[in-house]
């Protein structure tokens, strides 16, 4: 199974990482503030875990913010007003701070995460027209059989049918190169409720469109090819991307059943 991805949106993969970079200090900030005050090597009584912690509903605001939007610039300029506040912050723990190593790789990382806000700030800025909330998902199968044989198939798979058909997908069959048979291809827009959130939600309850297009691909040619799904006591419905999440390193059987 082979799968491409190309993002017709707004959005490129550095604000996404600095979204979810957002969720990730900020609720390290909440949940855990006078620890993150002794990594910078500021004070954790007195006012600096309440002020760790107003930082942290701050970087979990602009991460809910960043990921669900199409178009997050005022999100992602909030980012830099955030890092130029924490600059400051740092700047003057480093002036009392008795770790002030502590405190100069904080800034160190800070400065470096500014650099790359401002850059996905710009880039973001410099978007025009109405944004495309949508990304372009590509799915392809190579099965071992002529075209004409797999489109008969495929109109045959009813419900896989209909899904495609809800989804507004478009489905090809050209022959694949050095005549290993057809390749099978659907292609969609997908976007998800929420945005980010939403998908990486729906990736978690193995409910997302792409995955199951892939099972649902991947069962059609071993239909197609052998006349049956492959399965097995530990996968009675056939193999499904939806399972790997969970899965467990292998263990004795009598570790297992414990």
């Amino acid at each position: 199974m082979n799968k491409q991805q190309v993002r017709a949106r707004d959005k490129d993969s550095l604000a996404g990482f600095l979204g979810w970079f957002s969720l990730g200090l900020g609720t390290a900030q909440v949940a855990a503030p006078q620890a993150m005050c002794r990594a910078i090597g500021a004070r954790d009584d007195g006012n600096g875990p309440a002020l760790m912690r107003s930082m942290g509903v701050r970087e979990l605001t602009q991460g809910v913010g960043i990921l669900t939007q199409t178009r997050p610039t005022a999100w992602m300029w909030s980012r830099v007003g955030g890092d130029a506040v924490d600059i400051a912050l740092l700047g003057m723990t480093a002036a009392e701070t008795r770790h002030r190593g502590r405190t100069m790789v904080a800034l160190a990382s800070v400065a470096a995460v500014t650099v790359a806000d401002v850059s996905a700030s710009r880039h973001l800025a410099r978007r025009q027209g109405q944004p495309s909330s949508g990304m372009l998902i590509r799915k392809t199968v190579t099965i071992a059989r002529p075209p004409e044989e797999v489109e008969r198939s495929w109109n045959a798979a009813a419900d896989l049918r209909e899904k495609v058909n809800e989804a507004g997908a478009l489905v090809s069959f050209e022959e694949a190169p050095g005549g290993r048979g057809t390749e099978l291809a659907v292609e969609l827009v997908y976007a998800p409720p929420a945005g980010d959130l939403g998908a990486a939600a729906q990736k978690l309850m193995g409910k997302d469109l792409p995955t199951q297009l892939a099972d649902d691909l991947r069962r059609l040619k071993q239909q197609i090819e052998t006349g049956e799904v492959v399965r097995s006591d530990s996968t009675p419905e056939g193999h499904m991307l939806s399972n790997h999440l969970k899965q467990r390193p292998a263990q004795p059987l009598e570790e297992a059943v414990r």
